[in-house]
């Protein structure tokens, strides 16, 4: 493949990472792989050194790296949007700005889904680095408790979480190209990907570090609401997946609940709005796999 044309497009989007960018770009370029390779960074008008950082790449690897510098801050959300439309890669894959690749990321998914047609969206396990503690920890990720043949749509929206938002490659045709009128968070984006394939993981082997934040347990209200909305809209868009997106919404009402979180009142309106008889019996036979994925929560877009 030609670069107009690569194999894999990596998205990055960034914003007042100056102390973390630079780690992240180039665990990306360091990568070997077999096949042509394109990193494509979005800055959302950082304030402090980010897009110095950014251009400098930029300039050191002109043919891979294609760097959108934007004049105004658009948000998070937008600039999401924008660089994974940029993407002109067979396989895209995403990294945010503040997580970084290990070693052989690139070549093991680019080849998984090569040799696995029926998988849209490939995941990796993470190590996970907590800001003031020293070393990596592993995440709770048991491949051995993951579905054969990977994740459905229905198990997807049923878990909510099932691989971190930095490790995942999904085949361009599977692109989202039309969106809801409300803010998104990556589980939107898997939920469509996924299409009427499986979301696998590439192997046992982690990939990835993913620098732990705030996330859907204790999450923001902003994100919680694009949670709410997504349960909401796909309950319509797939009345047949009905019981497994209020199985998803009953899961975090029981956490709020068990965390005395105020944001229960939100999940118990879905839960009510999308109820389905069999998403108790849903939840209850898949916890074990649903305990199991103590991933990294999915971060706002």
């Amino acid at each position: 493949m030609s670069p107009n044309c690569p194999k894999v497009s990596v998205c990055v989007v960034t914003y007042n990472q100056e102390r973390l960018i630079a780690q992240c770009l180039q665990s990306l370029v360091d990568q070997v792989v077999d096949f042509d390779l394109e990193i494509v960074v979005a800055d959302d008008c950082s304030t402090d050194g980010t897009r110095q950082v950014v251009e400098q790449f930029s300039a050191r690897y002109p043919g891979v790296i294609r760097a959108f510098c934007h004049e105004k801050n658009i948000g998070a959300y937008k600039n999401f949007l924008f660089v994974h439309e940029q993407a002109r890669g067979k396989y895209i894959a995403h990294m945010d700005g503040d997580d970084y690749a290990l070693p052989g990321k690139l070549q093991a998914q680019a080849d998984f889904l090569d040799n696995n047609p029926t998988c849209n969206v490939v995941f990796h396990r993470v190590k996970i680095l907590y800001e003031g503690v020293d070393g990596l920890v592993d995440d709770l990720t048991n491949i051995k408790l993951i579905p054969a043949g990977g994740y459905s749509r229905s198990a997807v929206l049923r878990h909510i979480s099932v691989g971190a938002n930095s490790s995942k490659m999904y085949r361009a045709t599977m692109r989202v190209r039309k969106y809801p009128n409300f803010n998104i968070v990556d589980y939107f984006e898997t939920v469509e990907q996924v299409g009427t394939g499986r979301a696998c993981y590439v192997s046992d082997e982690a990939y990835g570090v993913y620098r732990a934040h705030v996330g859907i347990a204790s999450a923001g209200g902003g994100t919680r609401k694009a949670l709410c909305d997504a349960f909401l809209y796909f309950s319509k868009k797939y009345p047949s997946e009905r019981k497994h997106v209020n199985a998803a919404a009953l899961l975090l009402l029981i956490a709020d609940l068990k965390n005395r979180r105020l944001t229960w009142r939100d999940f118990f309106r879905v839960w009510v709005k999308t109820f389905h008889p069999m998403a108790v019996v849903e939840l209850i036979r898949n916890w074990p796999v649903t305990r199991m994925l103590r991933l990294p929560p999915p971060k706002a877009s």
